[in-house]
């Protein structure tokens, strides 16, 4: 069956001397791997190494089989391009440790026209902005109404934010609860849009502790979900 869908590069892996597995998110599709033959050395090639950066969008072409094996890609080109995304230093560093994010939430992810819209949105958003301070932590809430295990907004009266039921509450001094102060910066980013996410204003060591919380909020609920190794270099790159 030929397939043309957007998709999203999340990682790829060498193989051999010249190959390449990708792994991409697809509109159409959900999680897909796709062998890309000889791509290291081909300079001519009409699909090319250069499209396979972490968070590239894509529209691609295959010959999709779906008996569970690699499939293969006829036809890909760029679209749409990002102007910053991969050569602006911080929004590379966002896009890698995205890249690890959602490789791992993504695994075996069916075709999710709302999800893949989002993260292409999201992107889009990250590329043109000049805001990126927040943008991780914003992402990684929204995501969570995706994974179902959205944060409750109606409990947002209440002072303590709990990771383990993903809601408010009273019982601050019990384990698994955020602080008052890091409950009050959740409740600012919930409904607020990216255009509106550098308006929360926190000093560099109140976003890592809120990041290591989402991160935390991530590992209780998806049990599988590991701390990014691209986290720490995250945590450097924002001064104020």
């Amino acid at each position: 069956m030929l397939v043309q869908t957007p998709a999203i590069v999340l990682s790829i892996v060498k193989y051999g001397e010249a190959d390449v597995i990708a792994r991409l998110f697809t509109r159409e599709l959900g999680m897909q791997s796709y062998m890309l033959k000889g791509i290291r050395k081909s300079r001519k090639g009409k699909i090319r190494i250069s499209f396979f950066q972490p968070l590239t969008q894509l529209e691609i072409t295959s010959q999709h089989k779906g008996k569970g094996n690699l499939e293969y890609i006829k036809e890909a080109r760029v679209t749409p391009s990002y102007s910053s995304l991969h050569t602006d230093i911080i929004k590379s560093s966002v896009a890698m440790f995205f890249s690890e994010v959602l490789s791992q939430i993504l695994t075996e992810q069916p075709s999710d026209e709302d999800l893949y819209d989002y993260i292409s949105t999201a992107f889009l958003v990250l590329d043109h902005s000049d805001h990126t301070a927040n943008f991780a932590i914003k992402t990684l809430l929204d995501l969570t109404a995706y994974m179902g295990f959205q944060v409750d907004t109606e409990t947002v009266d209440l002072p303590y934010f709990s990771l383990l039921n993903g809601n408010f509450d009273n019982n601050g001094m019990l384990p698994h609860h955020a602080t008052i102060e890091e409950s009050e910066l959740i409740k600012q980013f919930l409904g607020t849009k990216f255009d509106q996410i550098h308006q929360i204003k926190m000093n560099r060591e109140q976003r890592n502790s809120l990041l290591n919380l989402v991160i935390d909020y991530f590992q209780i609920h998806l049990h599988v979900f590991k701390r990014p190794t691209s986290l720490d270099i995250l945590k450097q790159l924002f001064d104020s």
